[in-house]
């Protein structure tokens, strides 16, 4: 597959991690029935199957330490008040960067599809504040990682 084909794919897959992770967030939905719903109605290869799991369930399981990273870097906004694209958008770039130790996506990557995505489906200040908590987070926590990709 293609360089510019997998961030497609990536892109369709991480937009799918919000919208699962939103509705899940919002409702009382099980998150492995919402899942496995969309992946029934939006097939994809078994690598974006499998890298749509990890993310869906990696934001979800680790959320709790995920949203005290957030307050930390927007100590005037607090996670509950929140609006849940911007959570979901930062629980799914955070996961990346600071957990996911299988795919080690480059943190600019990361950093720009989380703003696409708050651009995409958020208000008009959500890329400014994905932005800003992506860079405080970084600053603080991944200064020494160095990847310039």
């Amino acid at each position: 597959m293609g360089r510019a084909r997998l961030a497609s794919q990536r892109h369709r897959v991480r937009i799918a991690a919000l919208q699962i992770l939103f509705e899940v967030d919002e409702t009382d939905h099980a998150i492995d029935q919402v899942l496995e719903r969309r992946l029934a109605d939006e097939p994809m290869p078994p690598e974006s199957a499998e890298f749509l799991r990890r993310l869906v369930f990696g934001a979800w399981e680790h959320r709790s330490y995920l949203d005290r990273i957030i307050e930390e870097a927007a100590p005037n906004w607090p996670v509950a008040q929140m609006p849940g694209v911007d959570k979901a958008v930062l629980r799914i770039a955070l996961f990346e960067l600071l957990i996911d130790d299988i795919e080690r996506t480059p943190m600019k990557a990361v950093i720009n599809e989380a703003v696409e995505l708050a651009k995409q489906f958020g208000s008009d200040n959500s890329s400014r504040f994905v932005n800003g908590v992506l860079g405080t987070v970084v600053i603080r926590y991944l200064a020494e990682r160095g990847d310039e990709e």
